[in-house]
C-alpha cells in the first residue's frame, strides 16, 4: 500500500483535528510544531505500509507530540492516545474506498505508534510531575529562608 497523495491530506486533516481544541487560532509556532510531528508520523506510517525501513525518526516525533498533549489539561491520558488512534478515522475519511488489506496495514502502523505514544506520554507526565515537585521544594526552601531571615532580624516568629 502506498499512501501517495493521500499522505498529505491525512497529515493535514490530523493536524487540523489536533488543533481543533483551541477556541482561537493557535500561534504559528504551535501550528508548525504540530505539523512537523504529524508529517513525520504519517511519513513513517507510509514507509511501514510499503514495507520499507523509514528514514524518519518517529520516536522523536511521537515524543514531541506527546509532550504537547501531556500539557493539555483538558485531555485525559486516554484522550491523548485517542488523538493518535483517530488517524484511522481520518484515513477512512480521506479514502473511503481503502481496501481491507490497506486498512489493516495502516491500522497496525497506527497501533504501533499508539503504543510508543503511551510510553512517551507517561514519560512526559512524569517529567511534568518532577518539575512540579522541584518547584514546590524551591517554594518551601524560599519560605524557610524568609522565616530564617525574619527570625534573625526580629527574633522568633509569633506563635499566634
Amino acid at each position: 500500500m502506498k499512501l501517495g497523495s493521500r499522505k498529505d491530506k491525512i497529515a493535514k486533516a490530523w493536524k487540523e483535528f489536533l488543533l481543533s481544541g483551541f477556541s482561537v487560532k493557535p500561534m504559528i509556532e504551535i501550528e508548525e510544531y504540530i505539523e512537523s510531528c504529524t508529517r513525520k508520523i504519517v511519513d513513517y506510517i507510509d514507509s511501514y505500509c510499503k514495507g520499507e525501513k523509514s528514514n524518519v525518526d518517529v520516536l522523536e516525533a511521537v515524543d514531541d507530540l506527546m509532550r504537547y498533549l501531556a500539557t493539555d489539561g483538558k485531555l485525559s491520558p486516554g484522550d491523548s492516545i485517542r488523538q493518535i488512534l483517530y488517524l484511522k478515522n481520518i484515513a477512512l475519511k480521506v479514502d473511503p474506498k481503502m481496501n481491507k488489506e490497506e486498512f489493516f496495514r495502516f491500522s497496525n502502523a497506527v497501533d504501533d505508534i499508539a503504543c510508543l505514544a503511551f510510553d512517551k506520554y507517561v514519560e512526559a507526565k512524569e517529567h511534568i510531575y518532577l518539575l512540579r515537585v522541584k518547584e514546590k521544594e524551591r517554594t518551601i526552601d524560599m519560605l524557610r529562608k524568609a522565616m530564617s531571615h525574619y527570625e534573625e532580624y526580629y527574633g522568633n516568629l509569633p506563635t499566634e
